[in-house]
């Protein structure tokens, strides 16, 4: 593959393509690697190739990504889950876990494609959850993947900003809200910036959304609740700040991803 796709995404492209549209998985694709190529496989094999090399995310060529050992539709409307976001998840359970709460309401804040909420209903099969959006677009796909994982009358989707109109209040909130800095925009990969742009910026200095989940949280989460939030590089400082002028709020820690980089907080309403 070429037009500036490294090597080591291609590699794991091109037998994703193929697998995909031949409904094979990697042993049948290894196993038949000698013989010529099916002629199953075009025209859309040199299709996704070719909207590869422009870009496009391999996620939303093949309509699906893998999260928290699920499958996930994804489309345009909806940020590509990542493997990052999965300590959102590792954190809520052992909190819900630590707390001996026996049936937890949680909300999942900018639900996306739905993996948080959908992968925290799958293993915490006691818990309800409501999943916001303020696009109608992203809660459709949300709600499809709910169907797909027998989990959508755990989850009641709202169409809305942060938590407004919502009539209940939660013991754990999870957020994964936009914090790429405005200024950051040309930086990011030609791959990124095919994703929605009110999934991935929070203003000028990325804190926006941040700020609204975090004024969220003051009103929606119970006492001694839990919020769990990714945010993004260099922010730590701004995360500290913008907890410590919120009375109501502690932060509790804050984890490092697998690249060492400060990633998810987890702060605590006194």
């Amino acid at each position: 593959m070429s037009a500036g796709i490294p090597p080591d995404e291609a590699a794991v492209d091109v037998p994703l393509f193929a697998c995909t549209i031949l409904g094979w998985d990697r042993a049948q694709l290894l196993s038949r690697h000698a013989q010529p190529a099916p002629a199953a496989l075009e025209p859309r094999f040199s299709q996704w190739i070719a909207r590869r090399i422009a870009h496009e995310p391999a996620a939303y060529i093949v309509g699906h990504r893998e999260f928290w050992g699920l499958d996930f539709a994804v489309t345009p409307a909806v940020l590509i889950p990542r493997p990052e976001s999965e300590l959102i998840v590792e954190e809520t359970i052992e909190i819900v876990r630590a707390m001996q709460m026996p049936s937890p309401q949680i909300a999942d804040i900018g639900t996306g494609s739905g993996n948080l909420a959908i992968s925290l209903a799958h293993t915490i099969p006691t818990s309800h959850l409501t999943a916001t959006d303020v696009s109608s677009d992203a809660l459709a796909i949300a709600k499809q993947n709910a169907r797909s994982h027998g989990v959508e009358e755990r989850i009641v989707f709202v169409e809305t900003t942060y938590l407004d109109g919502v009539e209940l209040d939660f013991d754990v909130i999870v957020a994964n809200p936009p914090y790429v800095r405005a200024a950051d925009t040309l930086t990011l990969s030609r791959v990124v910036q095919h994703e929605p742009a009110v999934a991935l910026y929070g203003g000028n200095e990325g804190l926006i959304a941040i700020e609204g989940v975090l004024d969220a949280v003051v009103a929606w989460l119970n006492p001694s609740g839990w919020l769990v939030m990714e945010f993004g590089f260099d922010q730590t400082t701004a995360i500290e700040n913008l907890v410590a002028v919120r009375p109501a709020l502690r932060l509790d820690r804050i984890r490092d991803d697998l690249q060492g980089i400060p990633r998810t907080a987890i702060i605590q309403k006194e």
